[in-house]
């Protein structure tokens, strides 16, 4: 047995070789679920680990020494199971009898199928496995490749497949989803295209009456104006009824188009949302914003426009076929002479531009990226004199993608009039041949009985047919360039929707109504990148009401411990607990609501400083603003603008002094009325008359809340219940300010002995 032969649907095919005969003796191979890779240690070194889920155990294998080593755990003796996302590694969590039992650590290459196996498992846990689980959650033969077999290009760990092999069909195939909520709609428009598309095809036919019996050009017939008006009336008829049809069918298509953007748009903005930082912290923003922009955009010009195309001309080529063998079958054959070569053309062209929009859509994002990373950077390209650099970067990017797009235009240019080339030799055979039949049937005294009577209305009317024949070729020629350009849009956007968030609310999660406030952090580990532990064991207590500071140099893992109460990212080992609650078992939500956070860098939005101070709390009233305003001591200054609370901070509050942002974001955390406060260098970045503004405002903050404090001024560290001092990830010290200032070889003494040596040097220069 080998990987990916017979049998390709069974998980335990996915397994090496020898692994597969070592296990024979172990477990029944029916029985096994799911199987998965991971390739990290617990010292983050990489092994050779396989997972083996089956209906009752779980199976972990590690090769050493050249041979297979594992256990196996009884799954009834878990609670649960748990990805925990990092930045360079994930890692799988076994929880029972309220500890964690065992935890795996894998590359990002592997996510995909752990994932997978980490659901099946958390099924069986809650009693929920069921045969359409297990089919959603097969395990597919190309899951564990790192390079495509066709292509041989890498498989990025986000996608199922190779992004450049992938069937663009399987991709515009999701859109249905969001079309199913329309389905009236795109019904109708479709039966309106079928209606248009009949009256075209009805058009070439009439001429053949107009012609031969209206204008006398047939044997047998004498010209008759009142029969040429008939077929005219006809035609006017039709030509009304395909203009309010298809101005009709348009509006339809447009709207139905319009609509499933929006809905796409609001699904993967109110997702991105959902993500978590590790997600955001790995995507340039640029990128994002070209997905929910321009990427959205396409697939509604795709939806309005070229879907209704594509649909026209498939069912316009069908008709005219018809016609064409219907008319005459003889000169039917001669029209699909060119045909050949034009497939042939279109499949070399398609060949050419594989993957081409991909590339450029890479192009575009780079360079959307470059404006978004420069236009909030604006004030230090400034400061810095960097305009030119800025501009530079963006010209060569802009470049890139010109030539992108001039080798494109090279392409289509060459390919477009190729094809038109073989579409008029098509002409060409059939003005010939049809010609010399019509010629024929004229000079003969009796046409009836020639083999291939053709009167001039037959002919004219092959004529239209013909070009309505090349016309929609034309279309399907060049509709794989449309459809690639719409698939890379969709499958872009479609990779925002698929990622899951890293830290979520599990179900039935907590609502934390009424917290106290008391926080413990026992035994506490993390790393971002699954390599470096930023935290090592850290074990606090910090009482409900009481305030802590943390210090340390920067590096420590002061931020880091922020972000992990705040539920940022989640432990990897040990726990945080909130009034004695692991925080991974509230509401997420619901807990930050609880948690007011006063970032060193504040951030404001673009509007009003109401809106701004009301934005954890849209439904505030203006007494309530205000008041909040006064006790981050804002208020003075705010009614000092010319149109007050009503005035625009401008966009991220550059309007506004570093002191005065600050103290709006104060303020903002006091209307918010939290019941954790965490300070991340509140007064680090300004004067001093302003640091004791900010500073009174946060004495009358931190009044009977849990609060945290970050300073690298320890002097403002003062007022704190205790201490706790970090240094490389790992708690040193703790204790009072007045305690630890009594260690003179301590490192808090340290670091205000360097303080105070600084500030006596700021003087004296």
């Amino acid at each position: 047995m080998s990987t990916g032969q017979n049998n390709q649907d069974k998980p335990f095919d996915h397994l090496p070789e020898d692994l597969l005969q070592q296990l024979r003796g172990e477990t029944d191979f029916e029985s096994i679920l799911a199987v998965a890779s991971f390739d990290l240690d617990g010292s983050g070194r990489y092994v050779e680990g396989e997972l083996i889920l089956t209906d009752s155990r779980l199976g972990h294998y590690v090769r050493q020494d050249g041979r297979w080593k594992g256990q196996w755990i009884d799954t009834s003796r878990l609670d649960g199971a748990k990805i925990v996302e990092g930045l360079g590694m994930n890692l799988l969590r076994l929880v029972g009898d309220g500890k964690v039992r065992e935890e795996f650590r894998f590359t990002r290459r592997h996510a995909k199928a752990v994932a997978k196996l980490q659901r099946r498992l958390e099924r069986r846990l809650d009693g929920k496995e069921n045969e359409a689980a297990a089919e959603a959650d097969a395990f597919k033969p190309d899951e564990k490749k790192l390079r495509c077999e066709k292509c041989g290009r890498v498989i990025p760990s986000w996608a199922e497949i190779c992004p450049a092999c992938l069937s663009k069909r399987k991709v515009l195939s999701r859109l249905l989803d969001y079309v199913r909520p329309y389905k009236w709609s795109a019904i109708a428009a479709f039966g309106l295209a079928l209606l248009v598309t009949l009256t075209m095809l009805a058009r070439p036919i009439l001429t053949r009456p107009i012609l031969n019996q209206g204008l006398g050009l047939k044997e047998g017939y004498t010209a008759d104006y009142d029969v040429l008006m008939f077929y005219v009336g006809i035609l006017m008829g039709l030509t009304v009824l395909a203009t309010l049809a298809g101005a009709l069918q348009m509006r339809l298509l447009a709207m139905l188009g319009s609509r499933i953007a929006r809905d796409i748009r609001n699904r993967t903005y109110g997702h991105l949302h959902k993500l978590s930082l590790s997600f955001f912290s790995k995507k340039r923003t640029g990128s994002i914003v070209t997905r929910i922009t321009s990427d959205s955009d396409r697939i509604w010009d795709f939806v309005a426009f070229t879907l209704v195309d594509a649909s026209m001309a498939l069912l316009t080529l069908i008709g005219v076929v018809f016609f064409l063998f219907y008319m005459n079958w003889r000169l039917a054959c001669f029209v699909l002479v060119p045909i050949p070569v034009m497939l042939g053309l279109t499949v070399f062209f398609h060949k050419k531009m594989h993957g081409f929009f991909r590339r450029m859509w890479h192009r575009w994002s780079h360079m959307t990226a470059i404006v978004s990373d420069a236009i909030p950077g604006v004030r230090v390209i400034k400061a810095f004199s960097q305009e030119k650099r800025e501009v530079d970067r963006f010209m060569d990017s802009n470049a890139h993608y010109y030539e992108g797009e001039m080798t494109m235009i090279a392409l289509w240019t060459t390919f477009g009039p190729a094809i038109r080339f073989c579409s008029q030799l098509g002409s060409l055979i059939i003005w010939t041949l049809g010609g010399y039949w019509a010629v024929q049937t004229a000079l003969a005294p009796d046409p009836e009985q020639l083999a291939n009577p053709l009167y001039p209305g037959d002919l004219m009317a092959y004529i239209g047919y013909m070009w309505m024949f090349y016309g929609p070729v034309h279309m399907i020629s060049h509709m794989d360039r449309m459809f690639n350009r719409a698939a890379t849009s969709v499958q872009r956007i479609f990779e925002i929707l698929d990622t899951e968030p890293a830290v979520f609310s599990k179900t039935g999660a907590e609502q934390p109504t009424s917290l106290k406030g008391a926080i413990e952090l026992k035994n506490v580990s993390f790393s971002y990148d699954g390599i470096r532990s930023v935290l090592k064991n850290i074990s606090v207590e910090i009482p409900a009401g009481k305030m802590i500071g943390l210090a340390g140099p920067s590096g420590a893992g002061k931020s880091t411990m922020i972000n992990l109460i705040c539920r940022f990212y989640d432990v990897l080992e040990g726990q945080i607990l909130i009034d004695g609650v692991d925080v991974r078992d509230y509401d997420v939500e619901a807990l930050r609501l609880r948690i007011g956070v006063v970032l060193q860098e504040p951030f404001l939005f673009h509007g009003t400083v109401a809106q701004n101070v009301a934005y954890g709390n849209p439904e505030a009233s203006i007494g309530e603003i205000i008041e909040a305003a006064k006790a981050a001591n804002a208020h003075d200054f705010i009614v000092g603008f010319p149109d007050g609370y009503d005035t625009l901070v401008g966009e991220r509050g550059q309007s506004l002094s570093g002191g005065e942002r600050q103290r709006i974001s104060i303020a903002r955390a006091v209307l918010n009325n939290p019941t954790i406060l965490i300070l991340d260098e509140a007064t680090s970045s300004v004067d001093t008359e302003t640091e004791k503004l900010i500073q009174d405002a946060i004495d009358h903050l931190i009044a009977n809340r849990t609060t945290i404090a970050i300073a690298h001024r320890l002097s403002t560290l003062r007022k704190a219940d205790r201490l706790v001092v970090l240094d490389k990830g790992e708690i040193v010290e703790q204790g009072t300010h007045e305690e630890l200032v009594g260690k003179e070889d301590g490192l808090y003494a340290k670091l205000l002995r360097m303080q105070a040596e600084t500030q006596s040097f700021i003087g004296i220069g």
